[in-house]
């Protein structure tokens, strides 16, 4: 039989990644910011966080503060964004020493979510997404019949990468690198098993 297929993926959630490029120039200033903030609310705050040391939300607009400014001039880069819609973002800084963790959840009241990672390490915690058509995906691609709860078994390993179909999808934690995601879409970050303290900012992204 001759015949052509093709697949179309409808509806993805996207997640922009963005780097520096020359981050280790800047790394240790906002390594020491970090630290000091911490030492200013040694109690913070505990919301997701499983142990480790989260700041209170603050909004991101001060040019005069190092970390604040790093920010702005990061999403002032967000091309996918049109030039009309103003970008306000309200931040926070999370220290995770080795064992602390963050459960699932989702960041309601926003447009868009993000993370950058400061100071991370081999084994600090994966950031892991949950796919928001599981229940969908599941009964579409898995032998309902199978114990193998959670696999996608129907399809072929080679389809479900190209085509993106995983019940969770992680990022390994890079240093100077920005992902931004759908707010609606839980997540959470694994145990961190490495021997250093993982140093992150996350925030909440709110359009105009």
């Amino acid at each position: 039989m001759d015949l052509s297929y093709s697949n179309i993926n409808l509806f993805p959630s996207v997640i922009h990644q963005f780097d520096v490029n020359d981050f280790d120039e800047m790394q240790n200033q906002l390594i020491d910011y970090v630290y000091k903030m911490r030492e200013k609310d040694p109690v913070g705050n505990s919301i997701s966080n499983r142990g480790g040391w989260q700041s209170k939300s603050f909004s991101v607009v001060n040019e005069d503060d190092i970390l604040h400014l790093f920010l702005i001039n990061y999403l002032s880069e967000f091309l996918a964004i049109k030039k009309s819609v103003s970008i306000k973002a309200d931040a926070w800084v999370n220290i995770n020493k080795p064992g602390d963790y963050n459960v699932k959840h989702n960041h309601p009241f926003c447009n868009l979510a993000g993370v950058l990672w400061i100071k991370c390490s081999e084994n600090c915690g994966n950031i892991e997404f949950e796919n928001p058509n599981l229940f969908q995906t599941y009964m579409e691609s898995t032998d309902i019949d199978s114990k193998k709860k959670g696999e996608i078994d129907y399809y072929t390993n080679d389809f479900n990468i190209k085509s993106n179909i995983y019940p969770t999808y992680y990022f390994n934690p890079t240093e100077g690198r920005m992902i931004v995601f759908p707010s609606y879409l839980y997540h959470y970050v694994q145990e961190n098993k490495s021997n250093q303290d993982r140093i992150s900012v996350s925030f909440n992204i709110r359009l105009d």
